[in-house]
């Protein structure tokens, strides 16, 4: 809508003002946002704090494989962001129902998410789930029914992707825990048999911990189950969702995944601070 304002009357000059005042409050003058729909000026990322190599915080910032990634396709298709820690994985989730960030670097698809995320079509890593024990425990494992009939343990607000939901819920005894932290205290003390973990934050707890030797990760995975980066379905730039899928197809077809994989883990490893 155009507003001429040369060679007006002051009686025209006066209704142009009264209706320039209307349609500030309907939000239709030029570069507002329509009525209820705030501009879309940036967006705020977050991701898992405890997920090297894909995503961790060191106390000072996100760092991660799925956080460069995300930041180099929002700078690619020129969209601006603020990186934001926000807490633990729960409040994470929690921060992009209600709509306080915009963006979740990297996190499985299920139902439930669905209700509150929209995810971009094309996966960003893949992520491998597996089965701890404590070292020298004796616990056959070839296949997810091996696991029947034994006290399991998981951390709250995980999903494994690959089936293993499902079949966790239909076929197992999984006890759920706060954090990793807690599960492994519990495997340790002998309160359940086995801990089932995405692979990469459970092993880099332990090497943080200092107890990479005291347990260790069956073969073969229990999972190797797709990660998506989400967009909250309150955000006020989901409208730009569809070009930063294009252009994250684009630019994960010209990386070497495995390769930029296992450069943050090797960063992660020379200071290997996780903080919840």
């Amino acid at each position: 809508m155009s507003w001429p304002d040369a060679g007006l009357g002051e009686d025209s000059m006066r209704i142009h003002q009264i209706l320039l005042v209307i349609a500030l409050a309907a939000g239709l003058a030029p570069g507002c946002a329509a009525q209820g729909q705030p501009a879309c000026n940036k967006v705020v990322v977050t991701a898992d704090p405890e997920f090297p190599p894909y995503a961790w915080y060191d106390g000072e910032a996100l760092r991660g494989a799925s956080v460069d990634v995300v930041l180099s396709v929002l700078q690619a298709i020129k969209l601006p962001y603020e990186l934001r820690y926000v807490g633990p994985f729960v409040r994470v989730l929690q921060t992009a129902r209600f709509g306080e960030v915009d963006i979740i670097t990297e996190l499985k698809r299920n139902a439930e998410r669905e209700q509150f995320l929209v995810y971009a079509e094309t996966p960003i890593f893949t992520n491998p789930t597996s089965v701890f024990v404590r070292v020298g425990q004796e616990l056959r494992f070839t296949k997810r029914e091996d696991l029947r009939g034994l006290r399991g343990g998981a951390t709250h607000g995980t999903r494994f992707g690959d089936g293993l939901d499902e079949f966790i819920e239909q076929n197992l005894n999984v006890e759920i825990g706060p954090g990793i932290k807690e599960n492994f205290l519990k495997l340790d003390a002998g309160r359940i048999d086995y801990f089932i973990s995405p692979h990469y934050p459970a092993l880099s707890h332990l090497i943080s911990s200092g107890n990479e030797a005291k347990y260790k990760a069956l073969k073969p995975f229990a999972a190797e189950a797709l990660n998506y980066v989400g967009w909250s379905r309150r955000s006020a730039c989901l409208h730009r969702l569809a070009e930063f899928d294009a252009m994250l197809k684009r630019h994960l077809a010209g990386l070497n995944s495995l390769r930029l994989v296992d450069e943050k883990y090797e960063d992660w490893r020379r200071n290997p601070v996780m903080k919840r």
